[in-house]
């Protein structure tokens, strides 16, 4: 079934009546990609200069009222659907595998606004084939399972590779620890971020939480709810994790690949960025890496889409 989805995608739903994706185009150039503070894991280090093409991100997450369409035009089914690896959900203050959770039934409230969730990387390559032949372009990738590979030549959407993505969370490579900068999650004295904190804590009653600041949402917001970053793109610290398209390798970074690295060639795990509505502070650091397998849907889980430039 996965497969056969994104390998035939081209076929269906291609039509005039593309819903709406807003992107923002990010200027390439050059970062230094990898944590350069303190505290941190190895898997952020060593820091290395990367450069980068052009290339267009998401505004915001991939919303349930987008993923929606593409189930219905598709009749897709994902992953955590298909029991291929069931979902992971917040059960009071526990994370617990639940066979009947999915991308429509997280376990907590969502309208179409909110950032889709439960869903796993195969389901986000699905959505990306999908969506370009919906808007006629040339999808970008290829094979099913393991064995899908990706074609950053072709102009239709695709998953940010990690250093896209952080260089994206940066504003374009500045140095900062999060996506609106530094400290508490505010930008131009405007709430920035749904993270862990006070609403959280109330919930869960979790430790290490922003204090004294409030988002008004234990679970996933509405998209852009919050202040973007200085690039115009929201939510790239907190609300939900997101996939990237890279293989996750623990040690990738002392490769020091520098022009475009879309990561390891082989790997059973893919690497996701960001930070969910309730992971600790420290994961919300633009620096921070997470992983998981293709396969993975969990509640506070999702992805944004990218493209590469004409």
């Amino acid at each position: 079934m996965i497969g056969l989805v994104v390998v035939l995608m081209v076929l269906l739903g291609a039509d005039a009546s593309a819903p709406h994706t807003d992107m923002v185009p990010v200027k390439g150039g050059s970062f230094m990609m990898g944590n350069s503070g303190e505290g941190g894991d190895a898997d952020e280090r060593p820091v290395h200069r990367v450069t980068l093409a052009s290339f267009f991100i998401g505004r915001h997450e991939v919303t349930v009222g987008e993923f929606r369409e593409f189930v219905e035009a598709t009749n897709y089914r994902t992953t955590a659907e298909l029991n291929l690896d069931t979902a992971t959900v917040f059960i009071g203050r526990k994370a617990e595998k639940r066979r009947d959770a999915s991308w429509k039934n997280p376990y907590f409230a969502q309208d179409d606004r909110h950032p889709v969730v439960c869903v796993s990387w195969l389901d986000a390559v699905a959505y990306c084939n999908w969506l370009s032949a919906h808007e006629g372009l040339e999808p970008c990738y290829r094979g099913s399972g393991d064995s899908i590979t990706g074609d950053f030549t072709a102009n239709g959407y695709r998953l940010p590779t990690e250093a896209e993505w952080e260089y994206a969370a940066r504003s374009g490579g500045r140095n900062v620890t999060y996506s609106w900068g530094e400290g508490a999650p505010y930008r131009n004295g405007r709430p920035a971020g749904n993270t862990r904190d006070e609403a959280a804590h109330r919930e869960w009653q979790l430790n290490n939480y922003w204090e004294n600041y409030d988002d008004g949402y234990a679970y996933t917001s509405p998209a852009c709810s919050f202040a973007p970053n200085e690039l115009g793109i929201c939510d790239m610290s907190g609300n939900v994790y997101e996939w990237c398209w890279d293989r996750y390798g623990e040690d990738y970074y002392a490769q020091k690949t520098a022009d475009n690295p879309t990561g390891p060639a082989v790997g059973n795990l893919h690497s996701c960025r960001d930070a969910g509505f309730a992971c600790p502070i420290k994961a919300e650091r633009v620096a921070n890496r997470g992983r998981g397998a293709p396969t993975l849907a969990f509640s506070w889980g999702g992805f944004r889409v990218a493209r590469s430039t004409d």
